[in-house]
C-alpha cells in the first residue's frame, strides 16, 4: 500500500534537494474534482520528481485514476480512466514566466508552503475529457428507455379514459 502524500510541501525547496515521491489520495478530497464525478469513490495515485534545470524548478509527474463520469449521451455511469504525465516549471513572477521554455507548464509559487493535492487536482482536471461518452454505441440503452418511458405515458392515458369520475368534470 503506497503512503498518502503530504497536504503540504515547499516545492521550490524540494526541488533544490532533487526530492522524489510517491504516493495516493483519496479523491473525495478534491472538491473541484468531485463536481464532475458521479461518485467519490477511490484514489488517485501520484509519482512526482521535484528537481531544477538550471535556474528553474520544476516538478516531473504523473498520475493515475479511475474516475466514475457520466456519459453524456445515455447518462449512465462511465468509468474514466486517466494516466496522464505532466512537466511544471515553478515561477514566481512574470519576468519569470516569459523566460519559461515551452516544454513546462507554469506555476505560479505564491508562498513556500504549495498545497500538493490542488497541483494534482489541477492537473487531472486538465487531462479529463469535455464530453464523456461510453466508447460503445449506448444508444441502445437510450432506446429501451425511451420505450419503457412511452409505455408508462400510454398507461397514463388509459387509466384517466377509464377514470369514473370524468363524467364529473363535464358537468362543471
Amino acid at each position: 500500500m503506497k503512503p498518502i502524500l503530504p497536504v503540504h510541501l515547499n516545492f521550490a525547496q524540494k526541488a533544490k534537494i532533487g526530492f522524489e515521491i510517491q504516493g495516493i489520495w483519496p479523491i473525495k478530497k478534491l472538491n473541484r474534482l468531485c463536481e464532475s464525478l458521479l461518485t467519490n469513490e477511490g484514489d488517485i495515485e501520484a509519482e512526482l520528481r521535484f528537481d531544477r534545470a538550471g535556474p528553474i524548478p520544476f516538478i516531473v509527474g504523473h498520475i493515475t485514476a479511475e474516475l466514475d463520469l457520466k456519459c453524456q449521451r445515455c447518462m449512465q455511469s462511465v468509468k474514466y480512466p486517466i494516466d496522464t504525465h505532466f512537466k511544471i516549471g515553478m515561477v514566481q513572477n512574470e519576468a519569470q514566466l516569459e523566460k519559461l521554455s515551452d516544454e513546462y507548464e507554469p506555476y505560479l509559487l505564491e508562498d513556500e508552503n504549495n498545497h500538493l493535492p490542488d497541483m494534482l487536482e489541477d492537473e487531472l482536471l486538465l487531462a479529463m475529457p469535455l464530453v464523456a461518452l461510453h466508447d460503445f454505441d449506448c444508444s441502445d440503452y437510450l432506446n429501451e428507455q425511451q420505450t419503457e418511458q412511452d409505455g408508462k405515458v400510454e398507461k397514463t392515458e388509459a387509466e384517466k379514459k377509464d377514470n369514473p369520475f370524468a363524467v364529473l368534470k363535464d358537468l362543471l
